[in-house]
């Protein structure tokens, strides 16, 4: 039997149906999006393991897409690409060290009639995750908040002693 990969931390959870059921927070689980309405699957305490919200009554879905930060060296390809005008998104594939391309966590707030749930996940799935909501018909109700990008590589080029000094 393989054992499932949790991608999801539920961190906030406000209901009028799980009276009295409080789940364990930041607990790891799984989140699924269906045209018919979203489910969460976890082990979030003895009394019961899913969490679910119909399509009617998801009142709005909110993407937070982390903080962004670029630390490249000159000759990287991720600065190369970034000076012809690729796109971060493309870009930050082509990196020699991990440390060059680094996003903080995306958050999922969903806001139903009754309910109120609140996600964090890797910052690497927010394109995907905005993809899948708009394929399964929540793009009317979904918003986007993007966090700051950081580009220290273009920063360092503004100070000359930074400049000698990369370059060595």
């Amino acid at each position: 039997m393989a054992t499932k990969k949790f991608r999801y931390r539920l961190t906030d959870f406000k209901s009028n149906y799980y009276v009295g059921r409080k789940p364990v927070y930041n607990s790891k689980c799984n989140f699924e999006v269906h045209s018919a309405g979203l489910m969460l699957s976890g082990n979030f305490c003895n009394n019961y393991k899913h969490i679910s919200i119909l399509s009617q009554e998801v009142e709005s879905v909110t993407l937070v897409r982390g903080k962004e930060t670029i630390d490249t060296f000159y000759m990287s390809p991720i600065h190369m690409l970034s000076k012809i005008g690729v796109p971060k998104r493309i870009s930050r594939y082509f990196s020699f060290h991990p440390s060059e391309y680094k996003i903080t966590e995306t958050k999922i707030l969903i806001e139903g009639k009754e309910q109120r749930l609140e996600l964090i996940t890797s910052g690497y799935s927010f394109e995907k995750l905005k993809r899948h909501f708009k394929k399964r018909g929540y793009g009317d109700k979904l918003k986007i908040e993007r966090g700051p990008s950081m580009d220290l590589s273009s920063f360092r080029s503004t100070i000359p002693e930074a400049e000698a000094r990369f370059l060595k």
